[in-house]
This record gives C-alpha cells, structure tokens and sequence, in this order.
C-alpha cells in the first residue's frame, strides 16, 4: 500500500512540474522538497508497531491537504487560490519550504522518540499482562446510562434547532455538544473496548447496554447534528475498537483512512451541509459533483491559508505567542479580556476580506500556520517537534491496559488529529477539552464500585514481592484480591 502511494505521489509530482514549468524556477523547486518530505514521512514517520493510527493521520494531513491539494488548485487556477488570496511565485515557494521543515522536523523527531520508546518496551507490556483486568460494576453502569438518558432527554434537541453546518458555537452550545451529548459516545467506546479486551462474556445485559449505548449515539451524532470533523473520530473510532486485532497492519489502516478521506468524507459533506438532502434523498449526481469539485473547495484550503498566513505576518509581524495564549485561554469570554486574539481561521478570514475578495470567515488555520504566525520560522519547529511528541504520547497511552479509558481516549484523539492538524487551535482545544472530560465522566461512573487503590496496589506490588516476604502482608493483599474479583 505505501508503496502505491508513493508511486501516486511520484506522478502527480510529474505531472505538476510538467504542467507549472513555464510558471516559475520556485514552483518547481519548493515542490520537490516537499514531495520528498512528504515521502520521506510516508516511509520513516509511519511505525508498524504503532498501537493507533495516529501517525497514519498525520501523513495522510500532508499528503492530501498540503501536497495534492494544492498541486490539484494551482493547476485548475494558477493565479488565486481556493481562499481568493492572489498567487505569487515567491510566496509560494516560502510556503512549500515551511511545509517541508514541519514535515521533515515531525518525521525526524517521531522516528526518534520512537526508537527509544521500544526499548524496554517488551518487559514493560509483559507486566501488563499480569495486571487484573478492571471489570465494571452493576452500580456503575447504572449511574452512567441514567445520565446519558437524561442528558439526552432533556437537550437531545438542542442540536436539531439549527444547521450544524452553519450554527455559531457559543459557550452554552459548547458544553452542551461537546460534552454533555458527547457523553454517550465516550461511554461506548470505553465499554465495547473493556468488553472485548477483558474477553468477558456477552451475555444479555451487557448487550442491551451496548445497543442503548448505540442508540444514544446514533441520536446525538448524526448528519443533522454534527459536521464530518466531529462524525469521523467517532464512528472510526468505534471501527477501531471493533476491528482492533485485524487493523493492526499499516496497509489495512491506511486503506481505511485514506478510503475515508478520499471517498467516504467527501460524499458525507452532501448531508452533513444540506439537511434537506438528508431528509428528502440524496441524488447520485450530487455525490459524483461533490467528490469532483471537493480538492477544488475551501474544505482543502490548509494550503491556501497557509499562504495567506505568509502574507500576514510579511504585513503585520510575529505574534510572539499571542495566539497561543489565546488557544490556551479559549474559555476566557471576550467581555473580561477585551484584547482577547480570535482564532486564527477567523484572522485570516477578516485579513482576506479587507485585502482580497473573501467573503466569509469559517476558514482553517493549519499547525504549520500557527507556529509560524507565532513564532516564525522556529515555531514550525516547535510545532512540528510538540506535534510529534503528542503521537508518541498517545502510543504509549494506548499501551496503558492498567487504565480501561486509556485506549478509547488515545483512538479517538488519534483520529481527532485530522481537526487538530487543520485548525484552528482555539476550535481544537475547546472541543478537545469537552471529549476529555466526558471521557473522563464516563470512567468515573463506571468506577463506582470498585477499589482502584487496592487493585493498583497488587497490579504494581504483588508480583514483585519474594517468597521470603509472603507473610501476613501477603494474606492482606491476597484477600483484597479475592475481594477484587467479586
């Protein structure tokens, strides 16, 4: 499979440069310093023993939405890009190279992180298969789906009110979609992976929990309520969970992932920014004009804002840390901070609209463009070490079996990346935190019961200890064993 998208790369590049050679020495020449970075992340930032597809994810973000998507728009329109910015050869070309030094600098530190993860990493997992599986408790299960039921009750129509397409996110919606109706989907992804890590038995309760569990969800995350960037993480994430012993080769990952992005997510753009369509069918010419026209949309601008980024700051300067901090402090309202940044997508958009021909603000703001709207050139760096180190972090939170929410919370963020990668960072961390923390609800409830203490205590203490120290300390924990059990 890497090997097919390698040659696919290969040609389109051939294509490009044949087609654009007449444009300009800085097309050519920036284009092929990123195609090889783009390669060279296909093949050394792409790990087979990586437990999630999280660096799937992020070669499949530099492929389509950095490299293809721009080949495919500069060829259609080689004067103005997608986001109405005017096209300038040298522009170009500074956009190219700072896409290729955060590819390079994520590739170069993933691999590295990576190499140095694996060792020791056998006796570690060897420990964890001594642990005792975590089983939820009567109580727990009860409390969590009568929450989930109530929440839906009550604000399950909150997002049938409005086009999700076109609804303004504000701090109530927030909460309300990105936590408290997220809820349900948290809950299932930790329950069907404890029911099929820990083998345990399906017996009929267990499924009826599980297809309330569905139905809630199916309720909540819909075409009607979400967009594809919220839709995604879920449903692959569940695929993932079910499937998670077959989708362990990177050639069946990426034929999903790339399926989804190629296929499957522009297709589903039909329903999720026409409700009508969803309602009343949804014709096929529709679909196959989507999945044509969809490279040549604002839904690829990464690219495109990237450059109009370049175009920012040549104007307006280094925003040392600005956006930053205000990605950081995105809960904060504007009415207590009055010089509060606004994300960056819509500071492209505004900056599009007084210099070029835009019209609308709900533009991307990618990673490459928010470390260099920062902090320039070395915050591309920065950004691309810190995103490398965040999918190193969430393949060793995978491998955590000591914590049951561990590998639901790494799958979904795995995936979530795709929204992290595309922008903007104010948008990503205020839905990222609404996840955490229903995760983390969720895991609570289904806690209730149990003695976590006790259980981590022998998971860490137990089998270490020699024969010449089992005696009554030994008796104590081995009862709280047996009590665990029950």
């Amino acid at each position: 499979m890497r090997l097919a998208i390698a040659a696919f790369i290969i040609i389109t590049e051939i294509v490009f440069i044949y087609s654009m050679a007449s444009a300009g020495i800085e097309f050519v020449l920036s284009s092929i310093v990123l195609t090889l970075a783009v390669l060279m992340q296909l093949w050394f930032g792409i790990r087979r023993d990586a437990p999630i597809p999280a660096d799937i994810v992020a070669f499949i973000f530099s492929w389509l939405f950095l490299d293809l998507a721009p080949k495919v728009q500069l060829l259609s329109s080689p004067e103005e890009l997608v986001n109405t910015s005017t096209v300038v050869p040298g522009r170009v070309l500074v956009t190219n190279l700072l896409c290729a030094v955060f590819i390079v600098t994520f590739t170069v530190v993933y691999a590295s992180l990576q190499r140095r993860s694996a060792i020791g990493k056998t006796a570690k997992e060897s420990n964890l298969n001594v642990a005792v599986p975590p089983q939820f408790t009567s109580v727990g299960i009860c409390l969590l789906l009568g929450i989930c039921v109530v929440v839906v009750a009550v604000l399950g129509r909150t997002p049938y009110q409005g086009d999700a397409a076109q609804a303004v996110i504000t701090p109530s919606t927030l909460v309300i979609k990105k936590f408290l109706l997220f809820l349900p989907s948290a809950a299932l992804l930790i329950f069907l992976h404890e029911m099929i890590r820990s083998r345990q038995r399906w017996v009929f309760s267990s499924i009826c929990v599980l297809v309330l569990l569905l139905m809630l969800v199916l309720i909540t995350e819909n075409p009607l309520t979400e967009k594809r960037n919220a839709l995604g993480p879920v449903y692959l994430g569940l695929i993932f969970v079910v499937f998670e012993s077959k989708l362990r080769s990177i050639n069946r990952r990426l034929l999903l992932l790339v399926g989804s992005m190629v296929l499957i997510f522009p297709a589903i753009t039909v329903l999720t920014h026409s409700h009508r369509q969803f309602l009343h069918g949804v014709k096929l010419d529709a679909v196959v004009g989507t999945l044509k026209d969809h490279y040549l949309s604002v839904n690829y601008d990464a690219w495109a804002n990237t450059y109009t980024i370049v175009e920012m700051v040549n104007r307006q300067g280094i925003g040392w840390g600005r956006q930053l901090l205000g990605d950081f402090l995105f809960f904060v309202p504007s009415s207590i901070w009055h010089t509060k940044p606004m994300a960056t997508g819509i500071a492209i958009g505004n900056y599009l609209i007084m210099h070029h021909s835009g019209w609308f603000t709900n533009l991307s703001a990618p990673l490459v463009g928010e470390g260099y709207i920062d902090f320039g050139a070395v915050g591309v760096v920065l950004y691309g070490a810190a995103l490398a180190m965040l999918v190193a972090w969430l393949n060793r939170l995978a491998r955590d079996s000591g914590k049951w929410v561990s590998f639901p919370v790494a799958i979904y963020a795995s995936l979530f990346l795709m929204l992290a990668l595309r922008g903007s960072l104010m948008i990503v961390f205020a839905y990222a935190t609404g996840a955490v923390l229903a995760f983390l609800l969720a895991s609570a409830c289904l806690s209730i019961g149990r003695r976590p203490i006790g259980q981590r205590y022998y998971r860490r203490n137990v089998h270490s200890r020699s024969p010449d120290h089992e005696s009554m300390p030994t008796l104590g924990v081995s009862a709280l064993h047996h009590q665990s059990k029950g």
